[in-house]
């Protein structure tokens, strides 16, 4: 009984040191998005913001978290340099801003809850870099989501990163939850490919309820082949968010099992 406490102490102690180098990790690659906003703002290139920090966080991700990110499929993401995309992917936890950091194009924003625009620091860079921000349930946010998602598709020609499930899904499994039709709906409207990015079930690499926080691993990522919405019809939206669900879902799968795999191996 008294090993078992002993253990259970040394493995909260193991999880926060590793959180707290997290948030380090966090803040520190805000603040060289935002050193960096006033140079792309010359440049007119604001989202650009988001790269660099981006950049920041995945240096700091490998050197000083233990956390690298291996993406199969990276080739899909070049349609982001031709034209604006609707970027969408599954949502779990705060390692999403890890395997995020490996795939953003230099010229993307993302979508978040409105909560995390009063982060400091996250907040303030999050703002620089021109990101949205939506309040659920909030009919006039989702309006205000909408308009400013299509100026950046139709006028600045920059590519969108959503999470269609709505909110974070910590499932100890990997299964989704239902997509809502908002991105789209939004790719619809302005014939922009959709990209599916399939993310592996980190529930076994992070998890506040059993106070787990991994070092030394891997997060796999599959960025699934990019999807035309050239000649979509309205009515079509509802199979084909049925049917990107349940292509993420299947990679999801696929990601969760080779990673399960290659850790009985090692």
């Amino acid at each position: 009984m008294g090993l078992a406490l002993v253990f259970r102490a040394f493995a909260a102690l193991c999880f926060f040191l590793q959180l707290a180098l997290f948030v380090q990790c966090v803040i520190i690659a805000s603040v060289v998005g935002m050193v960096a906003s006033p140079f792309t703002r010359v440049v007119r290139r604001t989202p650009a913001t988001n790269w660099a920090g981006a950049l920041a966080m995945r240096v700091l991700a490998e050197h000083i978290l233990g956390i690298t990110v291996e993406v199969i499929g990276a080739e899909n993401l070049a349609h982001t340099r031709d034209r604006p995309c609707v970027i969408v992917a599954n949502h779990q936890n705060l390692l999403d801003v890890v395997w995020l950091s490996w795939i953003i194009p230099r010229r993307a924003v993302l979508v978040a809850n409105t909560y995390i625009s009063r982060v400091p620091i996250l907040g303030w860079f999050m703002r620089l870099g021109g990101n949205l921000f939506v309040r659920q349930g909030d009919n006039q946010s989702v309006r205000a989501l909408f308009e400013g998602s299509l100026h950046y598709l139709e006028k600045e020609r920059t590519s969108i990163v959503m999470f269609p499930e709505g909110r974070r899904n910590p499932s100890e499994s990997g299964t989704l939850l239902e997509f809502k039709k908002g991105a789209f709906y939004l790719a619809y409207c302005t014939r922009a490919p959709i990209i599916p990015v399939a993310v592996q079930c980190t529930y076994p690499l992070y998890s506040w309820n059993v106070h787990r926080f991994r070092r030394n691993c891997i997060i796999r990522i599959r960025v699934l082949v990019p999807i035309s919405t050239q000649h979509l019809a309205e009515e079509d939206i509802p199979t084909l968010v049925s049917n990107t669900r349940n292509d993420i879902q299947k990679a999801c799968i696929s990601l969760t099992s080779l990673a399960m795999q290659m850790d009985t191996a090692t």
